[in-house]
C-alpha cells in the first residue's frame, strides 16, 4: 500500500508544484498585518488571503474532493471519508509581510538550484497544497479509512486568530489532528506567548516606524534625528549606515519565536541612536531601553531568563514607533510553563516603568500546550517518522505557536527538517523540491496511521 501512495505522490509531483507556485505568487498578507489593506464584505482580512482561499479550493476541486466549505473568508475545510470521528490537518494561507533583503521577487514563486523561493511557501502554503495531495494518494490508493479527514486551512494565524476562533463557533472538533507548521519530528509541547505593546508619551524629536509584525525579528531599522554626530560599532551581523541626518542598521530578519536567528535591527538602532546628541527626554528614554534591553535574547536584562523541561525563554522587541507624540514599543516573548502570564506582565510593567513607558495594550496571548508523549498521537506520528526517515528521534517542545494548541488533542507535526535552521519570517524564505516531496509522503503516512484505526 506504501508504494502505491508513494508513486501516485511521485507521479503528481509536477503538477503539486505548479499548483504551489500558483499559491505562493498570492501576497497573502492580511488586514491584520497590514491595516492599510480593506476589508469588504465576505472578504474581511483582504482581497488577497481571499484569493488564496479561493485557490486552495479550485485546487481541491481539480483533485476531485466535493465538499469545501468557506467559513465567513476567515477559514475553510476539505472533507473526505466516512466515520463517526474526524481527523485535522491543519495549515494557514496568510503570511507575514515580505520585508526587504530578498534575492529574489517574495512573491514569484521562482525555482533555483532545486529550491522554491516565496514568501509563505515554508510558512504555511506548502504544507495546506502538500495535505490536499496526500489526501488524493490516500484515497486514490483505496486505503480504507475508520475516521473522516479534514483539511483546514485558516486566513488569520500570524495574526488574531480570528480563524480558529470561527471554526469552533460552529464545526466539529477533531478527535484527533495535527499541523505542518512547524519541525519534525512531532511538537508535542509549546510555550505560552504574550505579544504587548508599551508606550511613552512625550514630544519626541525623533521620527521612525521599524517592524512589519510583533512575530518578526525586524532587518531593517530607519531613524531620522535632528543631527547625527557619532558613529558607533555594532555586534557581529548588524550593519550601521549614516546618511545625512538619518540612521539605518541593517540585520537579518526571523521568526520571533527563534530570535537567535537573526540579527535584530531594532536593537542595533536604539543602540545607535543611544550614542547620539539628541534633546534631554530622548537621551533619556532611548538611553534607558537601550540599557534595558541590550542586545539579549532572553529578557536577561529583565531578571527572565527563565529555563524548564519546556525551554527556555525569549524576549524579541519588535516594533518600534518613534514621532511628535512619543514612543512605541512592542514585544514578543515566548515563556516556559514554569512562569505566569501575570508574573511576565508585572515584571514588564516594572521594567518599562522605570524607563518611563507605560502598559498600552496585550496584542495577542496564548497559554501553553501540552501533549503526552505516549499518548495515541504522539506516539503514532513518532512512529510514521522515524519509519520513514530511519531516525531515532524524541518529541519536542517550542517556543511557537501554531493551531495545535486550538484543540485538545492536537500537535505540531513538520514541516522544517529535523536540526535545520527554519528560514520562516525571514528574506529568502524557501523550501527544497525534495523536502516537499518527503513531506507530502511523510503527511499520506500520518493520514493512514491515525485515521485507519
Amino acid at each position: 500500500m506504501k508504494q502505491t501512495i508513494d508513486q501516485l505522490i511521485q507521479e503528481s509531483f509536477p503538477a503539486q508544484v505548479e499548483d504551489l507556485r500558483a499559491l505562493c505568487r498570492i501576497p497573502s498578507v492580511t488586514q491584520g498585518m497590514h491595516p492599510d489593506l480593506t476589508a469588504i464584505p465576505g472578504k474581511p482580512l483582504g482581497e488577497h488571503i481571499a484569493a488564496a482561499l479561493a485557490e486552495f479550493f479550485a485546487l481541491a476541486h481539480r483533485l476531485g474532493f466535493e465538499k469545501t466549505v468557506n467559513l465567513d473568508g476567515l477559514c475553510g475545510y476539505v472533507d473526505f471519508g466516512e466515520g463517526d470521528e474526524l481527523l485535522a490537518v491543519l495549515a494557514h494561507l496568510d503570511v507575514v509581510p515580505a520585508g526587504e533583503g530578498w534575492s529574489y521577487p517574495p512573491f514569484g514563486a521562482e525555482i533555483h538550484e532545486g529550491r522554491l523561493y516565496a514568501r509563505g511557501v515554508m510558512d504555511n502554503k506548502s504544507a495546506a497544497v502538500s495535505a490536499l495531495y496526500a489526501l488524493a494518494a490516500v484515497r486514490d490508493a483505496g486505503i480504507p479509512l475508520t475516521r473522516r479527514v479534514r483539511v483546514i486551512v485558516g486566513c488569520d494565524e500570524e495574526a488574531g486568530w480570528l480563524c480558529m476562533k470561527r471554526y469552533k463557533e460552529t464545526e466539529e472538533l477533531p478527535a484527533l489532528g495535527f499541523t505542518p507548521d512547524s519541525e519534525y519530528p512531532v511538537v508535542h509541547s509549546e510555550m505560552g506567548i504574550m505579544q504587548a505593546e508599551y508606550r511613552k508619551d512625550y514630544p519626541s524629536a525623533l521620527r521612525c516606524s521599524v517592524g512589519s509584525a510583533p512575530n518578526v525579528v525586524p532587518g531593517l531599522a530607519r531613524a531620522s534625528l535632528p543631527q547625527v554626530t557619532n558613529f558607533v560599532a555594532l555586534p557581529e551581523g548588524l550593519t550601521l549606515i549614516m546618511e545625512g541626518n538619518a540612521l539605518t542598521v541593517q540585520g537579518r530578519g526571523a521568526h520571533a519565536s527563534t530570535p537567535e536567528l537573526g540579527h535584530n535591527a531594532l536593537l542595533g538602532l536604539l543602540c545607535a541612536l543611544a550614542a547620539q546628541d539628541l534633546p534631554p527626554e530622548d537621551v533619556e528614554t532611548i538611553g534607558d531601553l537601550h540599557t534595558l534591553l541590550d542586545f539579549d535574547l532572553h529578557g536577561e536584562g529583565l531578571g527572565l531568563d527563565i529555563t524548564d523541561e519546556s525551554g527556555r525563554l525569549t524576549l524579541s522587541p519588535d516594533i518600534l514607533r518613534i514621532d511628535e507624540g512619543g514612543l512605541s514599543l512592542s514585544l514578543d516573548c515566548r515563556y516556559p510553563f514554569s512562569v505566569s502570564r501575570d508574573a511576565l506582565l508585572t515584571r514588564w510593567d516594572e521594567a518599562f516603568a522605570a524607563c518611563g513607558l507605560h502598559f498600552a495594550r496585550v496584542i495577542k496571548e496564548e497559554a501553553s500546550h501540552y501533549i503526552p508523549a505516549d499518548s495515541e498521537l504522539v506516539s503514532k506520528l513518532m512512529e510514521v517518522y522515524r519509519k520513514r526517515t530511519g531516525r531515532d528521534s524524541v518529541p519536542l517542545s517550542t517556543g511557537g505557536g501554531t493551531y495545535a494548541r486550538a484543540f485538545t488533542h492536537a500537535v505540531a507535526f513538520g514541516i522544517s527538517p529535523e536540526g535545520q535552521e527554519s528560514c520562516a519570517h525571514m528574506p529568502d524564505e524557501s523550501m527544497a523540491l525534495e523536502e516537499i516531496l518527503l513531506n507530502t509522503q511523510i503527511m499520506a503516512d500520518a493520514i493512514v496511521a491515525l485515521a485507519s484505526v
